[in-house]
């Protein structure tokens, strides 16, 4: 490959994977005969599948004044993944690809424009940023909705981990592939309209104890297992309720990974008898923090909990062989009787695995125990049929849980 005085841009068309967004295409700005040629010997990080000139987006033509590369991808191929971590912020970033004569002008990820960009909520000094999915029978014509469909729409929340907090929310939504909820793999289980999903985002972490996210001042030992932004967060799912009365009040869910699992346990806490299911996964709680008046107060909502016995973030088995985490939580919770308490699923998964990029098996980390979350491949056999996570939380609803 010839060395070039003039750089060309590119626009990367992203596209959500299991371990974080990926690059589907490059559109490189080719509008010389020599442009294209050039890039037909242009040798990229690794390997890619197909190349040739196009339009503008990215369709094949002979003519076009553009040039389409379509890379590989895959868990083992770090270069097409658009995030880096950044281990000294603890937070995703934005990936800077240093491809020789070749500049990003842009970012596009196309699975995003499900989601809608709201306004960011404040209370008390606090911003959350928020981002939200409604079905097409629900985004538009906001009076039809208001006065023929009030209360008949489910709602997923979903909060994030430590590495999607900031002030960009698109993060939550693709550092974890999230933008799975607006697709059928989730929606499916929700056959008559569809459900909303609602993803807010913390400027630090929903473990913060003051707003510093400075983690390394505190140990969970030393904190009493309250959130920073439990408050703000509270509020802005009460005036997501009030500016959508669409949503249905008794089909109300809530979950996230990590800290997200830590943070749905506190919002459960905090708004007893307001969620009609829970899914934590891979829960950033401390067993210090459950005490018996909590865990009773955790056990009034059906929960499916979720965690890899490979963690080693959040090990489910202390030094001492006692219970941790997601290990701990269960057993405090099923030690209530049955019949004083709401149902308990636990799925304790051996390891997460994933394919590398030729179709091999791949472990990744065990704390990525939201990847087969988001894949829909958490289930459960009950009663001889075999039922999906979110098929069963879908069926949970508030008002038969307080009857029950």
């Amino acid at each position: 490959m010839t060395l070039r005085s003039r750089r060309l841009n590119f626009t990367a068309v992203l596209q959500a994977a299991d371990y974080g967004p990926v690059i589907r295409c490059l559109i490189i700005e080719a509008p010389e005969r020599e442009d294209r040629k050039w890039l037909e010997q242009y040798r990229f990080p690794g390997p890619v599948y197909a190349r040739f000139p196009s339009t503008k987006n990215g369709v094949e033509d002979s003519m076009g004044r553009y040039y389409a590369v379509f890379p590989v991808n895959g868990p083992d191929i770090e270069w097409t993944m658009a995030y880096t971590y950044n281990f000294e912020k603890a937070r995703n970033e934005e990936r800077r690809w240093r491809l020789p004569g070749l500049t990003c002008k842009e970012r596009i990820c196309p699975e995003l424009d499900a989601f809608i960009r709201r306004k960011p909520y404040q209370k008390n000094g606090v911003t959350l940023r928020y981002m939200d999915y409604l079905p097409d029978a629900y985004r538009y014509d906001r009076k039809g909705v208001r006065s023929t469909r009030k209360g008949t729409l489910p709602l997923i929340i979903w909060l994030h981990g430590l590495g999607e907090g900031g002030t960009d929310p698109t993060l939550p939504l693709l550092g974890n592939r999230v933008t799975a909820m607006s697709q059928p793999v989730i929606q499916q289980y929700f056959p008559e309209r569809g459900a909303a999903v609602l993803v807010p985002q913390c400027p630090t972490m929903w473990l913060d104890p003051d707003g510093s996210c400075d983690w390394s001042k505190y140990r969970m030992e030393d904190t009493d297992g309250s959130s920073f932004y439990s408050e703000a967060l509270e509020g802005l799912i009460r005036q997501y309720l009030h500016s959508h009365p669409e949503i249905d009040r008794d089909r109300i869910y809530i979950g996230g990974c990590s800290n997200g699992g830590f943070m749905t346990l506190e919002m459960l806490l905090r708004m007893p008898d307001f969620f009609a299911g829970a899914y934590p996964v891979c829960p950033a709680y401390y067993t210090g923090w459950m005490t018996e008046e909590r865990i009773r107060r955790l056990a009034r909502v059906p929960m499916w909990i979720t965690a890899a016995a490979t963690d080693p973030t959040l090990p489910l088995v202390n030094p001492d062989g006692s219970p941790a985490h997601a290990d701990a939580l269960y057993e405090k919770l099923t030690a209530i009787p049955k019949e004083e308490r709401a149902p308990i699923v636990y799925s304790r998964i051996p390891m997460v695995l994933g394919f590398t990029s030729e179709g091999a098996p791949y472990e990744y980390m065990g704390h990525f125990s939201w990847i087969p979350v988001l894949m829909d491949q958490i289930k459960k056999e009950f009663n001889g049929e075999e039922i999906h996570q979110f098929e069963w939380l879908a069926a949970q609803n508030r008002a038969l849980t307080r009857r029950g």
